[in-house]
Parts: C-alpha cells; structure tokens; sequence
C-alpha cells in the first residue's frame, strides 16, 4: 500500500493521476483534511483518510499497512492555526516519526529548490528541517527539491498571469533578474511516481528543475506573450512591496504575494545537479510550451481566490 500525505493539493492531484496511469492507484491511501478533499480523491480511484499531518494519532491511522509513503502535505503561508512550522516541519516529523515506528520501507518528498534549516525565509527554513528530520532518521527516503512548479492550477504563474491582465501596468519586484527554472508538475509528478520503483534514488536528495533557466522577468514576459497583451513593466523595490503586501496579508484570506514568497523572489532558484533528464530520463516541458493554461485566467477569478471564495483549481 502506498500512503500519500496532502492529497488534496496541488503536486498531490497531479501525482494521482500519474500514479493511476501508472495502474497503481488501487493501491493508494490519500490522507486529506476534509469531506471535500475526499471525494476529490475518491474520484480518481484513491481510498481516502480523513486526517493530518499535524494530528499525529490520524498520520498513523492512515499509514498502517503502508509500504511506501509520498509525502506531499505543505503550506507556503500561515493561515491561523495552518502554520508553515506546524505543516512542513512539525508535519514531516510526525510522518516519519509514524513510519519509522510502522516499518515503512520508502518516504518519497517533494520540497521546494534550496530547503535548508539556515536559510532566512520561513518557507526554505520549515521543509529544511523537515528534511534534515527525515535524511537523519534511518527511514529510506528520496528528497525531491523542485524549482518553480508550473501548470494549469498552479499558483505562482496563474498569480503573475491574473496582475497581468490588470492594464496599463505590470509590477516587477526588485529588477527582475533573479533566475529560476521552472518545471512542470507534471513532471514532478511522473519523478514522483518513478522513485516509488527505482532503488538508484533511495537515501538521494536530488535536484528536479526544468532545462532552462530564466529570470523572473522572463517569466512575466512569457505569460505577457501567451495573453497577448502588451504592459508598461514598472520595476518595483522590494522593501517597498513589502508594505503592501502586509497590508494583504492583513485584509485578505488568500493575498496573491506572501511575505515568504516576496522574499525569496528576489533570490536565484536554480539547480546545480539537475536530475530530470539525468536521473530520471524526463525531457523537461519548456515554459513557453507550456503555459496556455493562463488564457483561461481572469481577474475575476484573481478577486474570487484572493478573497478565499475558489481555488486556482
């Protein structure tokens, strides 16, 4: 059997899908919070959990009779009592802490490009010690570390996508020339699904980016291109979209820009060891090849997730 945590998310509704082409979703626990999250997962063949990462009695619920664990449940912001402390780092302990102690062969994570314990931004700072929790425990485990994650109901580029069609401006934090390399899930998810059967990225760490790198302006300047549209790029200092994005963050359930993300979009996401193609055989989708699904973005819909009434997807 194989748990996988967070099954409602993002990453973790595209590895379902991978892992029932895979013909392997019969075999898949999906721990999910709510009635909602486990319908979703009923859908594509999954058994569904009703649980928590950070409800420790309901991770071992789920995780008896599990072989293999994907551990996908994180938050890249607080929202009251959803902490990124009590989620990614707190919430990966209690999983291994369950595995250990249930026998589990395999934990598999996904975490953002640069996780580490000392870095300065809570998002990096909370998986960091999750997976230092995880690499030191004696669990088997495989550590996927993914730069920019891109597709249809992804957020950051819906984000940039729905201030873009917002005229005659378009903001550029800082100036623009810090470097990604972004990938898109759904080759995430297929390097998901293929460390559940290689024994070559067992106790690995290991590096899943895109084949280009290219600057947070370039990324503004392909979604531009996709829609078409034509914006006055004004280049913004940080410190100064650091005020308004507290005032977001203060009066709307779910800001466009966070306090963490800010941050780190000043600072070059890209690999040093890229393992898609190198470890994994995965030809990377390339950005520009695979952002039409940001026609489908509106500024209604930008109003809507920012006010918590719909989700990206």
């Amino acid at each position: 059997m194989i748990l996988i945590t967070g099954a409602s998310g993002y990453v973790a509704g595209h590895t379902l899908k991978a892992l029932q082409n895979a013909s392997l979703i019969s075999e898949v626990t999906a721990l999910v919070r709510t009635e909602r999250g486990a319908e979703k997962v009923r859908a594509l063949g999954a058994r569904p959990a009703i649980g928590d990462v950070t409800d420790v009695e309901s991770v071992r619920r789920a995780m008896q009779g599990a072989e293999k664990v994907i551990h996908l449940a994180a938050v890249n912001r607080d929202r009251g009592p959803v902490t990124m402390e009590r989620v990614n780092a707190q919430g990966t302990i209690n999983v291994v802490n369950a595995a250990r102690e249930l026998g589990v062969k395999h934990v598999i994570t996904v975490v953002g490009l640069g996780a580490d314990a000392s870095r300065p931004f809570p998002l990096a700072s909370t998986q960091g010690r999750g997976v230092d929790y995880l690499m030191a425990s004696g669990v088997p485990y495989t550590v996927l570390e993914a730069s920019v994650i891109f597709g249809p109901g992804d957020e950051f580029i819906n984000t940039l996508a729905g201030l873009a069609r917002i005229p005659p401006f378009m903001v550029v934090p800082g100036d623009g020339k810090a470097r990604f390399q972004p990938i898109a899930v759904q080759d995430v998810a297929n390097c998901v699904v293929q460390s559940l059967r290689r024994e070559d990225v067992v106790n690995k760490r290991l590096q899943i980016c895109g084949s280009e790198v290219i600057t947070l302006e370039g990324i503004i300047d392909a979604i531009l291109d996709e829609l078409k549209v034509k914006r006055i790029k004004v280049y913004m200092p940080v410190p100064l979209l650091k005020v308004a994005v507290k005032i977001m963050e203060a009066v709307f359930p779910k800001p466009p820009v966070t306090s963490s993300l800010l941050a780190q979009l000043g600072v070059d996401n890209v690999a040093t060891d890229n393992a898609t193609e190198k470890i994994f055989g995965i030809r990377p989708i390339r950005l520009r090849d695979g952002i039409g699904f940001v026609n489908e973005m509106t500024v209604g819909k930008l109003v809507a997730r920012t006010l918590g009434r719909i989700e990206y997807r």
